[in-house]
């Protein structure tokens, strides 16, 4: 009985949300009325309509432009859409702080920000945060592109009738239903340039016996990683566009650590294992390490296997309906990362015994291991992940209702073999203690006897770390890291609509809403990993629950009629309280919308709207533990100390000779988190030109404040270093007593050989302030003909006009539109050109990505804009039997290559796609 109390609170706040639209549907029960049947719920309201344009702008794409414009699955159309000028950083760059993900960032704000709904229901987010403290994501991977009917994109904020999360945008991805007979379809794709290669099975099926209709589908891909080496642009080192960068990467070096870094001769060690010596860059000595390429190690896109099921079913019960959709998904995937490797830093004593030894050299020694000597290069990751949506829906009198309840659960693996640290130590120096020791705390200088080493001082215990190696010699020291994560979402959700009553310009329309929602996540990193045992490696901890209460209404007011001789004006009224019962500080959050709309002709529409909005923090972001990642900042402290800055002087150049080097970062989260708090303006039209041409434009203003960022490790030592001297960067005093400063110097960890930086902790806040204003514009033109068919023409665009943000709390407030570190398209847009002749369409479809900042530029630069076209052909030979060829990219474009881009890949694949041309061909028949 423990979970009655929590079931009644569910039916009392569903019960006095409806109760008084529940008593208008009573007196309306036996009231005769026609009910408009073609009436739809369009996201962005619970209000049904006829219209699809609205006060909100929304944007469509159907099941045959998926089609049309010829991408590979459901996430790379949305990913193209226009207000999508954020970059997510997935799949290609995934370890252990990124997941194997697709997520979209419209307008920048983050993948957080934008609330993904199934049939309009929320779905479980990916247990794996996006970051050591960041938040979750929902993967788009999961969702697969046969049961796909539509999608809608709302554009602007929604919390007023969506709640959290719906901040930058909605896309609602709809499930096909009604499908009439089975249809089987084969795919086979490849890239030109050789890996990623694909195949994809899908049957779909609809049928009907009595009341009852079911429409379900099976869909199998799978698909072949794209390697590091497999693109000439990036195929080897030599094809760095800096010729300092081009000799073959480090895989085994040797270095004396005495008085810096200076290399020593190991060439006589490269041949016997395919190695070739290689000088660093431009050196003028005669000492060497061993190079090789390695890019054979990474992925640029990762091989998966999934395998998809989907259901809907309704059933009808007079005026009510059963429905139920259900949606299951298994993932297996499959990511090269790096090439592994070990290095380490070690004191050489005369001997180990005594009380105070005697330092004889430093040395480093470093080597990576290729798959066939150690497998660390591939990080495995199996998904699975299942909703089921079910309820009653139907009329009382002349209101709709609808009882949902939903659940998803999503559980998530990935594992990759990696060294325990200490246990790697030992087989490379003997027995600690008597071979070795750790005299520094925190500190991974090793002191090591002579003796233990040969005569060059190579390590020489149980192998020979530069000679031949193969996997069993590592069977004791191999650690296998594995992330487990599992989130679920329930919901029960009671909606009521319909008409209210009659105005002088028509009916008055209502919505209203009741919801009760349990979520839950865990996400668990073996805990050597996060303790720091593992080399080279680290993960993430946090484990939460929180119920959520919210109740809602939204009015469709028809303020004059088209008739009334100033045009059509309506308004839209919504507001929505949600309650969150969690560790937060959020409590309750209220949020509303008002929305305008005129029709001064039946071709024009005017649009304006202001709506609040708001995000309760992430539970990864609350309940994050403990967790360690490496990183790097500046050790400003010594740079004011060590180069007598006096008050006032500048700090800018510390970073040219006072980094940090790796060293580790804590993080840990903060159950006393409020919400962020945001609203969204828009201001637009819609044009009807005729029968086959509309047009729409729309200004939109996006503010979210109180934005929940990470205090980084360069901002935390900063901090400690101006707390510790008495002035800050600015030479403004600061008093080291205060709760802040004394925060902040606990934060850094000094010690070692010279009482360097060893560690720092960071943590989440609520101070940061992020706003995009910008303007959306589409324009769809069709022109059917008698003897030629038809031709279709759709543009889109988006032209970011600002982007306005403030981090930290000193900051000032600037607009970073164009700042160079600034990943963001200020414009995209998009055309999908059509001509369809009888059993025969063809389609090309055009994407553009405006000019972008050259992010490692000595100075200022801008990419050109880059455009591709997809192109996509269809036959239907028989009214069962068709055929489709889509090729992707189809003049392969390659992303652009600068003289700063020094590092593989050289170009920046997070913004520029490296696949190049791809092609799908698929044959589908209808039974």
């Amino acid at each position: 009985m423990r979970g009655l109390p929590q079931r009644c609170t569910i039916a009392t706040a569903i019960g006095l949300a409806l109760l008084p639209g529940l008593s208008l549907a009573q007196q309306a029960a036996n009231e005769a009325g026609a009910r408009t049947l073609d009436k739809v719920e369009v996201t962005g309201s619970r209000i049904k309509r006829t219209e699809i344009e609205g006060i909100d702008p929304v944007q469509m794409i159907t099941a045959e432009d998926l089609e049309h414009q010829g991408f590979a699955n459901v996430y790379d159309a949305l990913s193209n859409i226009t207000a999508n000028t954020g970059v997510f950083v997935g799949e290609e760059n995934t370890n252990n702080f990124n997941a194997n993900a697709q997520a979209l960032n419209l307008r920048g704000f983050g993948p957080g920000y934008t609330l993904v709904l199934l049939n309009g229901r929320r779905i479980p987010m990916l247990p794996k945060p996006a970051g050591t403290v960041s938040g979750n994501v929902t993967n788009l991977a999961m969702i697969p592109t046969s049961a796909v009917d539509r999608v809608e994109i709302l554009t602007s904020g929604a919390s007023a009738i969506y709640g959290s999360d719906a901040v930058a945008g909605v896309v609602n991805v709809i499930l096909k239903d009604k499908v009439e007979g089975t249809t089987l379809s084969y795919r086979h794709g490849d890239t030109v340039h050789g890996g990623g290669r694909s195949e994809r099975v899908s049957v779909t099926t609809g049928f009907e016996f009595g009341d009852t209709q079911v429409t379900a589908g099976l869909e199998w891909d799978r698909r072949w990683p794209i390697q590091g080496n497999q693109r000439r642009w990036f195929a080897s080192p030599d094809r760095s566009p800096d010729p300092d960068y081009r000799d073959p990467t480090q895989v085994m070096s040797f270095w004396d650590r005495e008085s810096g870094w200076d290399l020593l001769d190991i060439s006589g060690r490269c041949d016997p294992l395919g190695y070739v010596p290689a000088k660093p860059g431009s050196a003028t000595g005669t000492e060497r390490y061993c190079g090789d390429n390695d890019f054979d190690s990474y992925t640029v896109r990762n091989g998966r296997k999934r395998l998809f099921g989907f259901l809907n079913a309704t059933h009808a019960l007079g005026e009510h309906e059963l429905y139920a959709t259900a949606l299951s998904t298994r993932s297996r995937a499959d990511a090269g990362m790096y090439r592994y490797g070990y290095a380490v830093d070690y004191e050489v004593v005369d001997d180990m015994q005594a009380a105070q030894p005697n330092a004889v050299a430093w040395r480093h020694a470093y080597r990576t291991f290729r798959n066939n000597e150690f497998p660390g290069s591939n990080q495995k990751f199996k998904e699975n992940n299942d909703v089921i949506i079910a309820g009653i829906r139907g009329a009382v009198g002349r209101f709709d209702y609808s009882l949902n309840y939903n659940y998803g659960r999503y559980r998530y693996r990935d594992t990759v073999e990696r060294f325990n640290d200490k246990a790697m130590m030992g087989l490379l120096f003997g027995e600690e203690g008597r071979d070795w020791s750790l005299p520094w705390a925190g500190s991974r200088w090793v002191r090591v006897g002579a003796g233990s080493l040969d005569a060059n001082l190579m390590p020489n215990g149980n192998i020979d770390f530069f000679g031949q190696l193969s996997p069993e010699v590592f069977r004791d020291v191999m650690h296998t890291s594995v992330g487990d994560g599992r989130s679920t979402s329930q919901s029960f959700t009671a909606d009521l609509s319909g008409n209210l009553f009659d105005l002088p310009a028509g009916p008055l329309a209502f919505a209203a809403v009741a919801e009760a929602t349990r979520d839950s996540y865990r996400f668990i990193t073996d805990q050597p990993t996060v303790d720091g045992d593992i080399y080279g490696w680290s993960g993430i901890r946090g484990s939460g629950k929180r119920n959520h209460y919210a109740v809602g209404t939204e009015f469709s007011v028809p303020l004059l009629a088209a008739g009334s001789g100033f045009g059509q004006w309506d308004a839209k009224l919504a507001a929505r309280y949600d309650h969150y019962d969690d560790a937060s500080d959020v409590g309750g959050a209220f949020t509303w919308q008002a929305g305008l709309s005129w029709r001064p002709s039946d071709w024009l529409l005017l649009r304006a709207s202001h709506a609040t909005s708001f995000r309760a923090p992430d539970m990864h972001v609350m309940f994050a533990e403990r967790s360690s990642a490496y990183t790097s900042g500046v050790d400003y402290l010594s740079c004011v100390q060590q180069e007598g800055l006096q008050r006032g002087q500048s700090w800018q150049g510390c970073g040219d000779d006072y980094g940090t080097g790796s060293i580790r970062q804590y993080s840990e989260g903060d159950p006393g988190l409020h919400e962020e708090k945001g609203s969204s303006d828009t201001l637009g039209m819609v044009a009807q030109i005729g029968q086959n041409h509309s047009f729409t434009l729309d200004w939109y203003r996006i503010k979210l404040e109180e934005q929940v960022g990470l205090i980084g490790a360069d901002a935390v030592l900063r901090y400690a270093a101006e707390c510790a001297l008495g002035f800050d960067a600015q030479g403004l005093d600061v008093d080291p007593n205060s709760p802040k400063c004394q925060t902040m110097l606990a934060r850094v960890q000094r010690g070692g050989r010279n009482d360097s930086v060893l560690s720092v902790i960071t943590s989440p806040f609520n101070t940061g302030m992020y706003q995009q204003n910008g303007i959306d514009a589409s324009w769809s033109s069709t022109l059917p003909t008698d003897h030629w068919g038809r031709f279709s023409a759709r543009i889109s665009y988006t032209h970011i006009l600002k982007t306005l943000s403030r981090y930290l709390p000193e900051d000032a407030v600037e607009n970073i539109r164009d700042r160079q570190w600034n990943s963001e398209f200020r414009t995209r847009s998009n055309m999908t050109l059509g001509w369809d002749y009888k059993r025969f369409s063809s389609y090309l479809h055009f994407n553009r990505l405006g000019s972008s900042p050259v992010r490692w530029a000595d100075s200022y630069e801008r990419f050109r804009p880059w455009m591709t076209v997809n192109l996509s052909l269809a036959y239907r030979a028989t009214e069962q039997l068709s055929f489709n060829l889509a090729v992707v990219n189809l003049f392969d474009k390659t992303p652009y290559r600068h003289a700063s881009e020094k590092w593989w890949p050289y170009a920046d694949i997070t913004k520029y796609n490296p696949v190049g041309t791809e092609y799908f061909m698929t044959v589908e028949y209808k039974l």
